[in-house]
Protein backbone atom coordinates (compact mmCIF):
# COMPACT_ATOMS: atom_id res chain seq x y z
CA UNK A 1 0.00 0.00 0.00
CA UNK A 2 1.54 3.30 -1.03
CA UNK A 3 0.82 6.77 0.27
CA UNK A 4 0.21 9.53 -2.19
CA UNK A 5 1.12 13.11 -1.34
CA UNK A 6 -0.77 16.08 -2.64
CA UNK A 7 0.64 17.93 -5.58
CA UNK A 8 1.37 21.01 -3.48
CA UNK A 9 3.44 18.97 -1.02
CA UNK A 10 5.44 17.29 -3.82
CA UNK A 11 6.21 20.62 -5.43
CA UNK A 12 7.45 22.03 -2.14
CA UNK A 13 9.75 19.04 -1.65
CA UNK A 14 11.18 19.50 -5.14
CA UNK A 15 11.84 23.21 -4.39
CA UNK A 16 13.72 22.36 -1.20
CA UNK A 17 15.89 19.82 -3.03
CA UNK A 18 16.73 22.35 -5.68
CA UNK A 19 18.15 24.91 -3.15
CA UNK A 20 21.93 25.36 -3.01
CA UNK A 21 23.87 23.30 -0.51
CA UNK A 22 25.36 26.43 1.17
CA UNK A 23 21.95 27.84 1.87
CA UNK A 24 20.64 24.65 3.36
CA UNK A 25 23.73 24.31 5.55
CA UNK A 26 23.24 27.87 6.82
CA UNK A 27 19.71 27.07 7.92
CA UNK A 28 20.76 23.96 9.83
CA UNK A 29 20.79 24.17 13.60
CA UNK A 30 23.47 21.57 14.28
CA UNK A 31 27.12 22.61 14.22
CA UNK A 32 30.34 20.61 14.51
CA UNK A 33 32.40 23.61 15.86
CA UNK A 34 33.30 23.44 19.59
CA UNK A 35 31.51 25.76 22.08
CA UNK A 36 33.36 28.90 23.07
CA UNK A 37 32.13 31.06 26.00
CA UNK A 38 31.42 34.73 25.31
CA UNK A 39 34.35 37.06 25.77
CA UNK A 40 34.48 39.87 28.32
CA UNK A 41 33.95 42.42 25.60
CA UNK A 42 30.64 40.82 24.65
CA UNK A 43 29.20 40.55 28.22
CA UNK A 44 29.65 43.25 30.89
CA UNK A 45 28.25 42.33 34.35
CA UNK A 46 26.24 45.09 36.13
CA UNK A 47 28.29 47.24 38.47
CA UNK A 48 27.49 47.05 42.13
CA UNK A 49 26.64 50.45 43.63
CA UNK A 50 29.30 51.91 45.86
CA UNK A 51 28.83 51.43 49.58
CA UNK A 52 28.02 54.57 51.61
CA UNK A 53 30.86 55.97 53.67
CA UNK A 54 28.84 55.91 56.89
CA UNK A 55 27.06 52.93 58.40
CA UNK A 56 24.28 55.27 59.58
CA UNK A 57 23.32 56.05 55.98
CA UNK A 58 20.36 53.66 55.99
CA UNK A 59 18.85 54.96 59.27
CA UNK A 60 15.99 57.39 59.40
CA UNK A 61 18.15 60.13 61.01
CA UNK A 62 21.64 59.64 59.58
CA UNK A 63 23.12 63.00 60.66
CA UNK A 64 21.96 62.61 64.26
CA UNK A 65 23.12 58.99 64.63
CA UNK A 66 26.44 59.74 62.98
CA UNK A 67 27.05 62.64 65.39
CA UNK A 68 26.26 60.44 68.41
CA UNK A 69 28.55 57.75 67.03
CA UNK A 70 31.34 60.31 66.65
CA UNK A 71 30.89 61.48 70.26
CA UNK A 72 30.93 57.90 71.60
CA UNK A 73 34.00 57.04 69.54
CA UNK A 74 35.84 60.14 70.79
CA UNK A 75 34.93 59.39 74.42
CA UNK A 76 36.14 55.79 74.19
CA UNK A 77 39.34 56.84 72.42
CA UNK A 78 40.18 59.53 74.99
CA UNK A 79 39.47 57.15 77.88
CA UNK A 80 41.73 54.49 76.34
CA UNK A 81 44.60 56.93 75.88
CA UNK A 82 44.23 58.19 79.46
CA UNK A 83 44.20 54.60 80.76
CA UNK A 84 47.45 53.88 78.96
CA UNK A 85 49.01 56.85 80.75
CA UNK A 86 47.52 55.66 84.09
CA UNK A 87 45.46 58.84 84.47
CA UNK A 88 41.94 57.50 84.04
CA UNK A 89 39.92 56.40 85.94
CA UNK A 90 40.75 58.78 88.74
CA UNK A 91 41.48 57.30 92.18
CA UNK A 92 38.47 56.98 94.43
CA UNK A 93 40.34 58.82 97.21
CA UNK A 94 40.33 62.03 95.18
CA UNK A 95 37.21 64.23 95.20
CA UNK A 96 35.20 64.59 92.02
CA UNK A 97 36.75 67.19 89.74
CA UNK A 98 34.10 69.65 88.63
CA UNK A 99 34.90 70.85 85.10
CA UNK A 100 34.22 74.47 84.13
CA UNK A 101 30.69 75.05 82.95
CA UNK A 102 30.31 74.75 79.20
CA UNK A 103 27.66 76.69 77.30
CA UNK A 104 26.10 74.53 74.57
CA UNK A 105 24.10 75.82 71.67
CA UNK A 106 20.33 76.07 72.01
CA UNK A 107 17.84 73.33 71.25
CA UNK A 108 16.75 75.02 68.02
CA UNK A 109 20.34 75.32 66.80
CA UNK A 110 21.01 71.65 67.60
CA UNK A 111 17.85 70.67 65.72
CA UNK A 112 19.15 72.56 62.70
CA UNK A 113 22.58 70.96 63.11
CA UNK A 114 21.15 67.41 63.29
CA UNK A 115 18.45 68.09 60.66
CA UNK A 116 15.72 66.75 62.99
CA UNK A 117 13.37 68.11 65.63
CA UNK A 118 14.96 67.26 68.97
CA UNK A 119 12.75 66.22 71.86
CA UNK A 120 13.58 66.70 75.52
CA UNK A 121 14.78 63.12 76.09
CA UNK A 122 16.92 63.18 72.94
CA UNK A 123 18.43 66.53 73.90
CA UNK A 124 19.23 65.17 77.37
CA UNK A 125 21.04 62.23 75.76
CA UNK A 126 23.20 64.59 73.69
CA UNK A 127 23.97 66.80 76.72
CA UNK A 128 25.10 63.77 78.75
CA UNK A 129 27.65 62.83 76.08
CA UNK A 130 28.83 66.43 75.76
CA UNK A 131 29.20 66.78 79.55
CA UNK A 132 31.22 63.57 79.76
CA UNK A 133 33.51 64.77 76.99
CA UNK A 134 33.85 68.14 78.72
CA UNK A 135 34.88 66.33 81.92
CA UNK A 136 37.53 64.36 80.02
CA UNK A 137 38.81 67.60 78.52
CA UNK A 138 39.23 69.10 81.99
CA UNK A 139 41.08 65.97 83.19
CA UNK A 140 43.34 66.13 80.15
CA UNK A 141 44.11 69.80 80.81
CA UNK A 142 45.04 69.12 84.44
CA UNK A 143 47.26 66.20 83.43
CA UNK A 144 49.06 68.25 80.76
CA UNK A 145 47.89 66.33 77.67
CA UNK A 146 47.55 69.15 75.19
CA UNK A 147 47.17 66.80 72.23
CA UNK A 148 44.06 65.20 73.72
CA UNK A 149 42.64 68.61 74.57
CA UNK A 150 43.04 69.66 70.95
CA UNK A 151 41.18 66.57 69.71
CA UNK A 152 38.32 67.19 72.11
CA UNK A 153 38.12 70.87 71.15
CA UNK A 154 37.75 69.88 67.50
CA UNK A 155 34.74 67.72 68.33
CA UNK A 156 33.11 70.09 70.83
CA UNK A 157 33.68 73.17 68.70
CA UNK A 158 30.45 72.66 66.78
CA UNK A 159 28.36 72.28 69.95
CA UNK A 160 29.71 75.15 72.10
CA UNK A 161 28.22 78.61 72.05
CA UNK A 162 30.66 81.29 70.97
CA UNK A 163 30.30 84.59 72.78
CA UNK A 164 31.24 87.76 70.96
CA UNK A 165 33.68 90.22 72.40
CA UNK A 166 32.68 93.72 73.45
CA UNK A 167 34.01 95.26 70.25
CA UNK A 168 32.10 92.76 68.07
CA UNK A 169 28.81 92.97 69.97
CA UNK A 170 25.90 94.35 68.01
CA UNK A 171 23.26 96.81 69.03
CA UNK A 172 20.72 94.03 69.63
CA UNK A 173 23.02 92.34 72.12
CA UNK A 174 23.43 95.63 73.98
CA UNK A 175 19.69 96.08 74.09
CA UNK A 176 19.24 92.59 75.53
CA UNK A 177 21.85 93.26 78.20
CA UNK A 178 20.15 96.54 79.09
CA UNK A 179 16.74 94.81 79.23
CA UNK A 180 18.03 92.31 81.79
CA UNK A 181 18.94 95.03 84.31
CA UNK A 182 17.15 97.97 85.86
CA UNK A 183 16.33 100.79 83.48
CA UNK A 184 16.53 104.53 84.13
CA UNK A 185 13.03 104.56 85.64
CA UNK A 186 13.88 101.85 88.16
CA UNK A 187 11.87 99.12 86.41
CA UNK A 188 13.14 95.55 86.28
CA UNK A 189 12.05 93.13 83.57
CA UNK A 190 11.47 89.39 83.71
CA UNK A 191 10.09 86.74 81.35
CA UNK A 192 8.69 83.31 82.20
CA UNK A 193 7.24 80.30 80.39
CA UNK A 194 5.22 77.24 81.33
CA UNK A 195 3.94 74.71 78.78
CA UNK A 196 2.57 76.87 75.95
CA UNK A 197 2.14 79.99 78.10
CA UNK A 198 4.50 82.94 78.22
CA UNK A 199 4.53 86.05 80.39
CA UNK A 200 6.41 89.36 80.51
CA UNK A 201 6.51 91.30 83.76
CA UNK A 202 7.85 94.68 84.88
CA UNK A 203 8.41 95.46 88.57
CA UNK A 204 8.13 99.12 89.55
CA UNK A 205 9.23 100.03 93.10
CA UNK A 206 6.48 101.58 95.18
CA UNK A 207 7.05 105.01 96.79
CA UNK A 208 7.44 103.42 100.23
CA UNK A 209 10.33 101.31 99.00
CA UNK A 210 12.03 104.26 97.34
CA UNK A 211 11.74 106.44 100.43
CA UNK A 212 12.92 103.77 102.89
CA UNK A 213 16.62 103.31 103.63
CA UNK A 214 18.49 100.03 103.75
CA UNK A 215 18.38 99.95 107.57
CA UNK A 216 14.64 100.45 107.76
CA UNK A 217 12.23 97.56 107.11
CA UNK A 218 9.90 97.91 104.21
CA UNK A 219 6.31 98.17 105.36
CA UNK A 220 3.77 96.01 103.63
CA UNK A 221 1.48 98.32 101.68
CA UNK A 222 -1.11 97.74 99.06
CA UNK A 223 0.53 97.53 95.66
CA UNK A 224 -1.13 97.48 92.29
CA UNK A 225 -0.79 94.32 90.17
CA UNK A 226 -2.17 94.38 86.64
CA UNK A 227 -2.09 91.41 84.27
CA UNK A 228 -3.21 92.26 80.72
CA UNK A 229 -4.59 95.57 82.09
CA UNK A 230 -6.83 93.64 84.52
CA UNK A 231 -6.35 93.50 88.32
CA UNK A 232 -4.83 90.30 89.65
CA UNK A 233 -7.92 89.24 91.64
CA UNK A 234 -10.13 89.56 88.57
CA UNK A 235 -7.82 87.93 86.03
CA UNK A 236 -6.84 84.96 88.22
CA UNK A 237 -10.02 83.94 90.05
CA UNK A 238 -8.59 80.92 91.85
CA UNK A 239 -6.63 81.68 95.05
CA UNK A 240 -4.02 79.02 94.22
CA UNK A 241 -3.04 80.88 91.05
CA UNK A 242 -2.66 84.15 92.96
CA UNK A 243 -0.53 82.39 95.59
CA UNK A 244 1.75 81.06 92.83
CA UNK A 245 2.34 84.59 91.54
CA UNK A 246 2.89 86.22 94.96
CA UNK A 247 5.08 83.46 96.40
CA UNK A 248 8.44 84.98 95.23
CA UNK A 249 7.51 88.26 96.93
CA UNK A 250 6.41 86.54 100.14
CA UNK A 251 9.50 84.38 100.69
CA UNK A 252 11.81 87.35 100.10
CA UNK A 253 9.84 89.81 102.24
CA UNK A 254 9.07 92.22 99.40
CA UNK A 255 5.31 91.69 99.31
CA UNK A 256 3.70 95.06 98.56
CA UNK A 257 7.02 96.71 97.74
CA UNK A 258 6.54 96.67 93.97
CA UNK A 259 3.83 97.58 91.54
CA UNK A 260 3.61 94.81 88.95
CA UNK A 261 2.57 95.25 85.35
CA UNK A 262 2.60 92.22 83.05
CA UNK A 263 1.30 90.52 79.94
CA UNK A 264 0.36 86.86 79.72
CA UNK A 265 -0.82 84.76 76.80
CA UNK A 266 -1.22 81.16 75.64
CA UNK A 267 -2.22 78.00 77.49
CA UNK A 268 -4.63 77.84 80.41
CA UNK A 269 -4.96 79.89 83.55
CA UNK A 270 -2.83 77.56 85.67
CA UNK A 271 0.08 77.58 83.23
CA UNK A 272 -0.21 81.34 82.82
CA UNK A 273 -0.03 81.76 86.60
CA UNK A 274 3.17 79.66 86.71
CA UNK A 275 4.65 81.69 83.86
CA UNK A 276 3.84 85.00 85.59
CA UNK A 277 5.27 83.69 88.88
CA UNK A 278 8.54 82.75 87.15
CA UNK A 279 8.72 86.16 85.47
CA UNK A 280 8.12 87.92 88.81
CA UNK A 281 10.88 85.87 90.47
CA UNK A 282 13.36 86.65 87.70
CA UNK A 283 12.53 90.36 87.72
CA UNK A 284 12.84 90.44 91.51
CA UNK A 285 16.24 88.72 91.32
CA UNK A 286 17.40 91.46 88.96
CA UNK A 287 16.01 94.29 91.09
CA UNK A 288 17.25 92.97 94.44
CA UNK A 289 20.51 91.02 94.55
CA UNK A 290 19.94 89.99 98.18
CA UNK A 291 16.74 88.15 97.19
CA UNK A 292 18.45 86.07 94.50
CA UNK A 293 19.92 83.49 96.88
CA UNK A 294 16.54 82.92 98.54
CA UNK A 295 14.82 82.52 95.18
CA UNK A 296 17.54 80.18 93.95
CA UNK A 297 17.24 77.96 97.03
CA UNK A 298 13.46 77.81 96.67
CA UNK A 299 13.69 76.90 92.96
CA UNK A 300 11.67 79.92 91.92
CA UNK A 301 14.16 80.90 89.21
CA UNK A 302 14.00 77.49 87.51
CA UNK A 303 11.51 76.86 84.73
CA UNK A 304 9.16 73.88 85.03
CA UNK A 305 9.94 71.88 81.87
CA UNK A 306 7.03 69.46 82.22
CA UNK A 307 4.74 69.39 79.21
CA UNK A 308 1.45 67.70 78.36
CA UNK A 309 2.06 64.07 77.44
CA UNK A 310 1.12 63.29 73.86
CA UNK A 311 -1.84 61.09 72.94
CA UNK A 312 -1.03 57.53 71.90
CA UNK A 313 -2.60 55.44 69.16
CA UNK A 314 -5.32 53.16 70.51
CA UNK A 315 -5.74 55.25 73.65
CA UNK A 316 -8.41 57.77 74.52
CA UNK A 317 -5.77 60.19 75.84
CA UNK A 318 -2.11 59.86 76.80
CA UNK A 319 -2.68 56.77 78.94
CA UNK A 320 -6.45 56.43 79.36
CA UNK A 321 -7.83 53.35 77.65
CA UNK A 322 -11.20 52.64 76.13
CA UNK A 323 -13.75 50.54 77.99
CA UNK A 324 -13.15 46.84 77.29
CA UNK A 325 -16.27 44.78 76.65
CA UNK A 326 -15.99 41.01 76.55
CA UNK A 327 -19.10 40.45 74.39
Amino acid sequence: MSLSLPSTASSSLRSLRSLPIALTSARSYASLSPYSPPSSSDFVPPRRPTRPSSSEFFTGRPVFHESLSQLNTTINSIKQQLRVKHIYPLPSELPYINPPQANWISKEEMSTLFDIKLRTNTLRQVHELLSELNHLRHVSELSGNGELVGKINEVLGRYERIYRSTSESTGNAKEEEEGQGVDEFGRSYGMGRKKTSSARVWLIPSPSLLSSTSSEKTEVVDSEILINHIPLSQYFVRPSDRETILRPLKITGYLGAFNIFGFSRGGGMSSQASAVGLAVARALGVAKEDARDVLQADGALMRDTRMTERKKTGRAKARKGYTWVKR
